[in-house]
């Protein structure tokens, strides 16, 4: 008998993007408000936060195996790194490893993806079906719809778009189908 190894998934984790957070203007120092998660139109978590000059206060409840709730109130440090064309990129440090990361994860603690152990949900994905994922994908940015394995040609290219651009994508795409049917084919045995 074969044993499965199963892995906690970073899309079952409550998250606090920073690039999420940027996109909404949450991020100027003295910003002080909450973040709140549900499932099914149900609360699941809430987190208080306040954004100072050197990063991130996370202010929460836990409650460990023990049972006991405990309050928490950590600052997550911002580092930065320089751009290409100049400029800065803010990141989160994780406060166990001291990593940079984008992405902080709840659990009895808000920590990078690694120190929680946790995989993408495509990393459990055989390689056709991520093939195909990225094919759809690929369809999405030229302007079409989702459906990369059905019979419809590529999207023509849209306005704005330079030809090497669209025909490196075409390419790529065709690349992707012709490994998600190989993928199939080996996987289910079928055989046309």
């Amino acid at each position: 008998m074969k044993l499965k190894l199963t892995y906690a998934k970073c899309e079952e984790y409550r998250r606090i993007d920073l690039a999420w957070l940027k996109r909404k203007g949450c991020l100027h120092p003295g910003n002080a408000s909450n973040l709140t998660w549900s499932l099914g139109g149900n609360k699941t978590g809430s987190i208080n936060y306040r954004v100072e000059t050197g990063g991130l206060r996370l202010i929460y409840r836990t409650r460990p195996s023990d049972g006991e709730w405990r309050d928490v109130n950590e600052l997550v440090p911002f580092r930065w790194t320089r751009t290409r064309f100049g400029g800065q990129r803010r990141w989160f440090q994780c406060l166990s490893c001291a990593r940079r990361c984008r992405i902080l994860y709840g659990g009895s603690h808000y920590r990078c993806r690694r120190c929680h152990g946790l995989k993408y949900g495509s990393q459990h994905e055989p390689a056709y079906q991520r093939a195909i994922n990225q094919a759809d994908k690929l369809r999405k940015r030229v302007g079409g719809e989702r459906g990369a394995f059905d019979e419809e040609p590529f999207p023509p290219k849209p306005k704005g778009m330079h030809w090497k651009t669209y025909q490196r994508l075409e390419e790529r795409y065709d690349a992707l189908q012709s490994g998600w049917a190989i993928g199939v084919i080996q996987r289910f045995g079928l055989y046309g």
